[in-house]
């Protein structure tokens, strides 16, 4: 999927990064937050490592995810046997990091935070050697996301909203040339404006694999439904 926009959020999260300031991003789910890390980390690939963890899963298995980016052996040496949670959290949270250039651990898909999510995440806050960006869902309780706001401080909060529209346009244009369709500009803004400004609404209609010219004649009749 290309990725369009988003500049005075790519400025602010980066500013924030090289400050020294952890990030925690809000936003309805489909709207782009995690497409925004990833392009920041792009612009980041030569200084620094960022480490995609998917939230929704044990703490456990966001360490085995963890150690294995970090370059952390899960076995314990002249034993053989593979390390337990509490022990990889250990290593994790006491890894050998560079100072100037910490890893930044992106904590995806926050729905919720058990008291296990909080222990985890304060073993790995607590000695500093690791940034943290949050992707917060939208329906997190209040209560968990001022946790989270307590125990990634210095923390700044960005909400993303829904694309502009020459971005959005911008976006289908590109689609259009990359997959070789002789699509107007007419169409291209009808298209457009069907998604509200929605990339994940975009991303399912690019999806669907059929001929083009009867999946823009489907577009063109939405369209007018929508908009008369």
């Amino acid at each position: 999927m290309l990725f369009v926009g988003r500049k005075n959020e790519q400025k602010e999260i980066i500013e924030s990064l090289n400050d020294g300031i952890n990030v925690i991003l809000a936003g309805k789910f489909g709207v782009g937050r995690t497409s925004l890390i990833k392009e920041i980390a792009k612009a980041f690939a030569e200084d620094r490592k960022f480490i995609f963890v998917d939230f929704s899963q044990t703490p456990g298995k966001m360490s085995e995810t963890l150690m294995k980016a970090l370059d952390i052996p899960r076995r314990i040496k002249n034993q053989g046997n593979k390390m337990r949670y509490k022990s990889m959290r250990y290593r994790i949270a006491n890894a050998n990091t560079a100072k100037q250039h910490k890893p930044v651990i992106v904590l995806d898909n926050i729905a919720q935070i058990t008291v296990q999510k909080k222990i985890f995440l304060r073993h790995l806050i607590l000695e500093q050697h690791f940034q943290f960006i949050a992707v917060v869902e939208k329906f997190l309780p209040q209560k968990d996301l001022f946790d989270l706001k307590a125990q990634l401080m210095p923390a700044t909060t960005l909400k993303l909203r829904h694309l502009k529209k020459q971005d959005v346009e911008s976006l289908v244009r590109g689609y259009a040339g990359q997959n070789h369709f002789d699509w107007t500009d007419n169409e291209i803004r009808h298209l457009a404006a069907l998604s509200d400004g929605y990339p994940l609404g975009l991303t399912e209609m690019f999806r669907e694999k059929r001929n083009p010219q009867q999946h823009m004649m489907e577009i063109k009749e939405k369209f007018l439904e929508k908009y008369g």
